[in-house]
């Protein structure tokens, strides 16, 4: 896992959104799509991201993707980085 990487994906408000779907459990990529409002090759380009930044894992079962974390320490990291963006809001 790249630092620079790990950074850039979390710095995306929709792909911590994301995150913290799955944070919760293992979800379809579909389940994400229905409950997001967006469309499924902007979903997929923030899934590459979250992937390729070693964040995420896919799990093929057929025709479903199953995203979940890859490492459930990543909970406290994502819950760290909602804090520290609520002070920043604060202070602004």
């Amino acid at each position: 896992m790249k630092a620079d990487k790990v950074f850039r994906a979390l710095g995306s408000p929709r792909r911590l959104e994301i995150l913290k779907m799955i944070m919760r459990e293992p979800l379809c990529q579909c389940e994400i799509e229905r409950a997001l409002p967006i469309d499924k090759t902007t979903l997929s380009r923030h899934v590459k991201t979250l992937r390729e930044a070693g964040l995420i894992a896919v799990e093929h079962k057929g025709v479903m993707n199953i995203l979940h974390l890859r490492d459930e320490q990543l909970i406290h990291i994502i819950r760290a980085v909602e804090d520290i963006t609520d002070r920043v809001r604060e202070v602004v």
